[in-house]
């Protein structure tokens, strides 16, 4: 019995291998599958053959019909023709430079500490100072509008004034 027991325990073992590797052979096709250009197309393209479809990038020698790449995040859809593919600049440098300086970003975001005491408590993410509770009975419109009026009496004070100096 002990024997049988550890026979089925190696088998169920085998078979939890067997179906970690055919999740990770199929994750490395689905993911084979997409290809980035991004000198062409911000998203992902994946191969995806449809006739009724036309090419939106429409280069040189396009064949516009059918298209052999789709997006799957763009609606409409977004397809690009074997032609236009093939001769698509390819910038192999640029997904990952935009992950690294990306993954900079987050990693410095991470570290980034706030200082209550020394004063950023009271300002948003460009430096501007919030405003205040009871900030929310000033009427924004009237505020603008004599702003506006404010910067056309400057103006055409600013005129005057040259038209002075060009008459002496």
């Amino acid at each position: 019995e002990v024997e049988e027991e550890e026979e089925v325990e190696e088998e169920v073992e085998e078979e939890a291998e067997e179906e970690v590797l055919a999740r990770k052979v199929l994750a490395a096709q689905q993911q084979s599958r997409e290809v980035f250009l991004p000198s062409v197309h911000p998203h992902p393209l994946e191969p995806c053959y449809r006739r009724s479809n036309y090419c939106d990038v429409r280069g040189p020698g396009c064949k516009y019909a059918p298209t052999m790449y789709t997006c799957t995040e763009c609606v409409p859809a977004w397809d690009i023709c074997q032609t236009c593919f093939d001769k698509a600049p390819r910038d192999e440098a640029g997904p990952s430079a935009v992950k690294d300086s990306l993954a900079d970003l987050l990693h410095e975001i991470s570290l980034a500490t706030h200082d209550e005491e020394g004063g950023d408590a009271g300002e948003d993410d460009m430096g501007d100072a919030i405003a205040e509770e009871d900030d929310e009975d000033v009427d924004i419109n009237q505020l603008f509008r004599q702003a506006q009026a404010q910067r056309h009496a400057d103006s055409m004070q600013r005129d005057e004034e040259e038209t002075e100096e060009e008459e002496f």
